[in-house]
C-alpha cells in the first residue's frame, strides 16, 4: 500500500482488496474475544475497510483493572456481617451509577464496614462519595444514611447514629 495516487486523484493507502482510499473508509471496532470459561474477555481492536470488510489489523488491547471489591465478611451471619454484605450492595450500586468509592472499599478490607464506619464518624472524616451521592439524589447510597436505619441498632450507638444524621445533614450544605 503506497501513497500513489489512485484512479480518482486521491493519494495514501488503499485497501488491498477494494482498492478504495483507505482515508475514507478506514474503520476500527474494538471486540469482546471468546474466552474460555471463566477467565474475562479479552478485547481486541480490530481495523478493517470499511467498504468491503477486509480486515487489516487486529490488536489485543490492556484489560481494565477489576474493580476492587468488599471483601466477604468474617462471619456473614452475625450484624457485623450483614452489615459488611448491605455496605457490598451499596456500593456495587454506587459503582453502577459512576461513582468508584475506593477509599471506603480500602477501609472496610482494612477494618470491616462496622469498624470502617466508626472509624470515620469519630474521625469527622466525610467519604468523597458521600456529597456526590446528595447532589445526586441518592441518600439512600450513603453509608451514613444506612447507619441510621433501626436494623442496625445493636452495632451502632444511638451517638453514632445521631452523627451519621448529622453528617447527612453537613454534607447536603457543603453541597
Amino acid at each position: 500500500m503506497g501513497a500513489d495516487l489512485n484512479a480518482e486523484g486521491a493519494s495514501g493507502p488503499l485497501c488491498a482488496d477494494c482498492k478504495r482510499p483507505l482515508r475514507e473508509t478506514l474503520r476500527v471496532e474494538t471486540l469482546d474475544a471468546v474466552a474460555d470459561g471463566a477467565a474475562r474477555a479479552a478485547q481486541v481492536a480490530v481495523s478493517f475497510c470499511g467498504a468491503c470488510g477486509t480486515a487489516i489489523s487486529a490488536i489485543p488491547q490492556p484489560r481494565a483493572p477489576e474493580p476492587p471489591r468488599v471483601p466477604d465478611p468474617e462471619n456473614p451471619e452475625d450484624l457485623e456481617g450483614r452489615f459488611q454484605l448491605r455496605c457490598r450492595e451499596l456500593i456495587e450500586e454506587i459503582q453502577r451509577v459512576g461513582f468508584m468509592p475506593g477509599g471506603w472499599i480500602g477501609l472496610i478490607t482494612r477494618a470491616g464496614a462496622a469498624g470502617a464506619a466508626r472509624e470515620l464518624l469519630s474521625s469527622g472524616r466525610i467519604l468523597p462519595v458521600t456529597p456526590w451521592l446528595l447532589q445526586r439524589g441518592r441518600e439512600d447510597l450513603t453509608m451514613e444514611r444506612e447507619i441510621t436505619r433501626g436494623q442496625w441498632a445493636e452495632i451502632f450507638s444511638h451517638a453514632e447514629r445521631a452523627e451519621a444524621e448529622e453528617r447527612l445533614q453537613r454534607a447536603g450544605r457543603e453541597q
